[in-house]
């Protein structure tokens, strides 16, 4: 008997003790939904640090539909040249077919070729300490240099460094991005934007932030050329130096300014609705622009810009949480088009090996790419065949 009842007492304890652990965790459960309910309501009800202006994105062509933007694996077979740069920006050659490129740790690289055009060694040229993007050689053979982080610089073949300008019109050049050198020795290049980095709250607030520049070295001054740009980014002239291209990153299109004749100091579209955001551009000698498309469209921006409210609601997330947002797909991608601006074809790798394409240079029968940090690594080439 006195067995059964202390058996009795375990057994009803044992009952007793689920019911209580039970609503502990309701009540913890229910705790927690009214923090995170109280954090979403204060979270929408925190002004935004934008105010987004509304766009409608046209509908992004098709990689899967008939013409110059059905997919293809022309980028595929892209052979590695160098993984010294992780993120080689930018791509130019010297006088001797030497090839530079900057990394974003600051350094700029140069791969120098033997004689039957294989690569050899990369070796450091120069180090910024900064961020180095747009390189073009000058008539002088000094390397000039966009650097993001230090403005409008110029390289001595030694390696010695000058700052060209890092201030237009008494402000400071706030992202100085890619450039172009005219025959005359006049340097183009680009002012990204004044936000000074790059932001996703700039992208979804959608206002113009950045600018063309461009440097006299007679004079050594700068002055603006045009404003109102869309991320300004990539930069070429055209081969008659009629006119100069910069791309516009956020609105998918590569815009045109006038350098002589009848339209002088005037701006048009030179091609829309790209299939991505355009980078660099380069020109080939044939006259033809090559550009890099660091990224596919995403749809998830398009119906952003068309929803101000959501766009000024995820301004709101912190930065750090986004940083997926801007990784680019893995899809290579790049794009030649005619001097009038006309698509003749695009450059594939759907299987993304080679992705995050900042730029695609055609040199010596060879096609030479470069990425950006979010992307593959090194410098790759293919043979351009057509």
């Amino acid at each position: 008997m006195p067995d059964t009842q202390v058996r009795s007492v375990k057994s009803t304890e044992g009952v007793n003790r689920p019911k209580r652990s039970s609503g502990k965790v309701r009540r913890w459960g229910l705790s927690l939904l009214a923090v995170l309910l109280v954090g979403v309501i204060i979270f929408l009800l925190v002004p935004s640090p934008i105010e987004p202006v509304k766009w409608l994105a046209p509908t992004a062509p098709s990689f899967q539909e008939a013409g110059p933007w059905k997919q293809n694996n022309k980028l595929s077979s892209a052979q590695l040249i160098t993984d010294a740069p992780k993120s080689p920006e930018f791509i130019t050659f010297d006088k001797e077919g030497q090839l530079y490129t900057g990394d974003s740790d600051g350094k700029i690289y140069k791969v120098p070729f033997d004689a039957e055009g294989n690569p050899q060694k990369a070796q450091v040229f120069a180090d910024t300490k900064g961020t180095p993007n747009g390189l073009k050689f000058d008539a002088n053979g000094d390397l000039i240099v966009t650097d993001i982080m230090k403005g409008l610089l110029s390289i001595k073949p030694s390696g010695s460094i000058e700052v060209l300008a890092n201030q237009v019109d008494g402000k400071p050049i706030y992202l100085a991005n890619e450039l172009d050198i005219a025959r005359d020795g006049s340097i183009y290049f680009s002012d990204t934007s004044n936000y000074g980095r790059v932001t996703f709250k700039e992208m979804a607030e959608n206002k113009p932030h950045g600018r063309l520049l461009k440097y006299d070295p007679m004079t050594k001054q700068t002055t603006v050329l045009f404003e109102g740009l869309y991320f300004a980014n990539g930069v070429a002239l055209s081969a008659d130096e009629d006119f100069v291209l910069v791309a516009e990153s956020y609105h998918y299109q590569l815009t045109r300014y006038w350098l002589k004749g009848p339209k002088k100091g005037t701006s048009d579209i030179f091609v829309d609705n790209l299939a991505g955001f355009p980078d660099n551009i380069t020109r080939d000698e044939q006259g033809h622009f090559w550009v890099g498309i660091f990224t596919s469209r995403i749809s998830f921006v398009d119906q952003m810009h068309r929803n101000p409210w959501l766009a000024g609601t995820m301004a709101k997330i912190p930065e750090s949480l986004l940083s997926g947002a801007s990784a680019p797909a893995k899809h290579g991608l790049a794009v030649e088009l005619s001097p009038q601006g006309e698509l003749i074809e695009s450059w594939h790798d759907p299987e993304g090996s080679l992705y995050g394409v900042t730029t695609a240079v055609n040199h010596n029968g060879y096609l030479y790419i470069g990425t950006a940090p979010g992307g593959s690594e090194g410098v790759r080439r293919l043979r351009v065949t057509k």
